[in-house]
C-alpha cells in the first residue's frame, strides 16, 4: 500500500533525515520518499500500518512538522 502526505515544514536534508528515522522505527513501512521541493512524503507499508501513530511521532519532532494527508 502507499500513503502520502505533506509536510509543509520540510526544507532541509536534516528534515528528510529525521522523517526517514522516525520511520525506521515503524517495521511495517517498506520505503519513504521525501520530497523537500514537493513537501510530500511517499510511505509504501504494509496493511497494519498504523498512520495515526506515525503522524503523532512526526509530529513530535517539532512544531514545524505538521502532517497533512494527501492520500
Amino acid at each position: 500500500m502507499q500513503t502520502i502526505v505533506s509536510i509543509p515544514g520540510i526544507h532541509c536534508a536534516s528534515c528528510e533525515a529525521l522523517i526517514k528515522d522516525v520511520s525506521s522505527e515503524f517495521p511495517s513501512i517498506t520505503n519513504v520518499t521525501v520530497g523537500l521541493e514537493t513537501k510530500k512524503v511517499e510511505l509504501e507499508h504494509d496493511d497494519d500500518f498504523d498512520l495515526s501513530r506515525w503522524i503523532e511521532e512526526v509530529q513530535l519532532l517539532g512544531d514545524k512538522y505538521v502532517v497533512h494527508p494527501v492520500s
